[in-house]
């Protein structure tokens, strides 16, 4: 209800046009419905590295599944959101002058104007894309893709597959006690194991591509002391 308040709110002031979204009526209605319904979020689940490491040991040993182990790696190694996951491509993969590797996020929710931004990845990710390549026979473009009939690959995968293909693996994985996994997990997750790590919050705000802490804290405030590793030392 506050977001469709706030839209029509913004689209009613670029028309210049009254707008009864700031009345006191409107405003003390909001705060009423706050109070009877509470403003708490659901909290996406997180997939941390020992949830990714069972999902893709339930991954086929086909096309098919090569992509999901892929994409599992990806999408937790980089802490993106689902659009930002299949928008890699593979010349985004960076060599760093001291030998180590990263992505290249060329834009994000949080950077409209495409400043970019590297994010360290592992030696294994890497390893993982070459041979992913070099199975599809494709030098540039997309990292992830969908299939066609026949298994041939399309020229992208789309975002909202994501959450699919979660769900199938983790029904795969018989992991139904852990909540329900989405393309938000994987920020969830590696977020969880850098603080159970002891990686500052700061650090984990700047991985993470969060610019406020009450945002960052409230994806961390659920987290549980297990005995979780992150995948490789560049973090």
């Amino acid at each position: 209800m506050s977001r469709r308040v706030a839209s029509i709110s913004r689209l009613l002031d670029l028309l210049k046009q009254p707008n009864p979204s700031k009345e006191p009526d409107v405003i003390l209605g909001l705060k009423r419905l706050k109070r009877n319904l509470g403003i708490a979020q659901k909290q996406a689940t997180p997939l941390t590295l020992e949830v990714m490491r069972k999902l893709q040991a339930v991954c086929s040993d086909g096309i098919v599944g090569l992509r999901n182990r892929l994409l599992l790696q990806l999408g937790y190694e980089s802490m993106r959101r689902r659009s930002e996951i299949c928008a890699f491509k593979f010349d985004d993969v960076k060599t760093l002058p001291n030998g180590k590797h990263a992505l290249l996020l060329r834009k994000s929710k949080t950077d409209q104007f495409g400043e970019g931004k590297l994010i360290p990845i592992s030696d294994e990710l890497v390893e993982m894309i070459n041979h992913w390549q070099d199975t599809i026979k494709q030098t540039d473009g997309y990292i992830l893709r969908s299939f066609k009939r026949g298994l041939s690959v399309r020229e992208s995968l789309d975002p909202a597959a994501l959450n699919k293909i979660l769900k199938s693996l983790q029904d795969k994985a018989q992991l139904k006690d852990i909540g329900e996994l989405s393309g938000h997990s994987f920020r969830v997750g590696a977020a969880v194991d850098l603080l159970d790590k002891g990686v500052p919050l700061e650090r984990i705000m700047l991985r993470g591509g969060w610019k406020s802490e009450n945002t960052a804290l409230r994806y961390l405030r659920n987290w549980d002391d297990s005995d979780w590793l992150i995948v490789g030392e560049n973090y």
